[in-house]
């Protein structure tokens, strides 16, 4: 019995020792077990990095290939353009000798053309003298002078969107229009019309009376339904100087010019504006206020406008307000702007004088 207590004590004893053994060792597997797992997962990280350098390095690999297949074709293109760069040098080369030699050969030519355009200009000098000879020796036979070159018998607007056999009737109609006026002024001719349309010429023909009237008309009527505007003017005007009296009544040889009926200015557009003072006498004040009429014609002819066809007139400025303008200017009594404004839209070729307003003061901002 003794013995078997020994036994169990020291079998305990053994136990107990396992024991702490067994927590020693559980103790110790814990911190191995999260540093197998850290480095478990830090093995996967160099894997995913490993794969990612590879696909990297393939990458690479073909964009080296890549630039040294682009390598290889530059240098290929640099030896065609050398190639190129040599020839074209050759052909410099060979247009500069050209040159040269051309240039020598135009010395003389130029010197003939230079003494070729003297003599032209003392025949054109010439010519003016003769024809002013000629022009005054007319008028002592011939009486006074009816129509001058440029003057205007007849002016109407078109439209563009009818059909070519509508135009021509149109322009006809301005032809005989044209006729009867230049048979009232005294040009009778026996048969036929009064005037005589010898231009515009087409392309091919040169010389005046080589064309029909039925061939201009046609080339004019075409020119307008081809045209870009909605309208066109057309103003028949003599070619050449008209006597009254002549030794055998002729037509009278006109021109037919079919202008685009633009607009130039639009309503309320600033047509001109001038400095007025308003402080100076009465009289003074006025003239510089009817200087602006002047300016007005003056900014119209340069912008292309046509004058009224009967009156020369360029703008209808109504006498009540330049009036006003004038009472606006003196009851200030210092300087102010005067403009003058279109009261309505202005077309290139208008069949009346178009409206102007005279307004004092500076243009609104809009």
């Amino acid at each position: 019995a003794t013995e078997a207590r020994q036994e169990a004590a020291q079998l305990t004893t053994e136990v107990d020792e396992l024991t702490n053994k067994t927590r020693s060792l559980a103790a110790r597997i814990a911190p191995l077990q999260r540093q197998r797992d850290a480095l478990k997962a830090q093995a996967e990280r160099i894997g995913l990095a490993l794969v990612e350098a590879k696909s990297a390095l393939a990458t690479s690999r073909a964009e080296l290939e890549a630039v040294h297949a682009e390598n290889v074709a530059l240098t290929e293109r640099r030896k065609a353009l050398r190639s190129q760069i040599a020839a074209l040098e050759g052909q410099v080369a060979t247009v500069q000798r050209d040159l040269g030699n051309a240039v020598r050969e135009l010395e003389p030519v130029q010197e003939e053309l230079k003494l070729k355009l003297e003599r032209l200009a003392e025949l054109e000098n010439q010519r003016q003298e003769l024809e002013a000879i000629l022009t005054a020796w007319k008028r002592a036979f011939y009486g006074p002078v009816l129509y001058e070159g440029g003057h205007e018998l007849v002016r109407n607007v078109i439209r563009s969107d009818q059909t070519l056999e509508q135009i021509e009737s149109s322009l006809w109609e301005n032809v005989l229009l044209a006729s009867k006026i230049a048979r009232g002024s005294g040009i009778v001719v026996e048969e036929g019309r009064s005037v005589q349309v010898l231009a515009p010429l087409p392309e091919d023909t040169l010389r005046l009376g080589e064309v029909t009237e039925d061939r201009i008309i046609r080339l004019v009527a075409r020119m307008i339904q081809a045209g870009e505007e909605d309208s066109y003017v057309v103003s028949i005007k003599v070619l050449a100087t008209v006597f009254a009296a002549q030794p055998e009544p002729e037509p009278v040889p006109v021109v037919l010019l079919p202008i685009p009926n633009t607009r130039v200015y639009a309503r309320g557009e600033t047509i001109t504006r001038t400095r007025i003072d308003g402080g100076g006498p009465r009289d003074q004040v006025f003239a510089q206020l009817w200087a602006i009429l002047s300016a007005l014609r003056r900014e119209a002819q340069q912008h292309g406008v046509l004058a009224h066809p009967e009156t020369g007139q360029y703008g209808d400025v109504p006498a009540e307000q330049l009036l006003s303008a004038l009472d606006q200017l003196l009851s200030a009594g210092q300087p102010a702007t005067v403009r003058a404004v279109a009261a309505e839209d202005v077309y290139r070729a208008g069949m009346q004088p178009f409206l102007v307003r005279i307004e004092v003061g500076e243009e609104p901002e809009s």
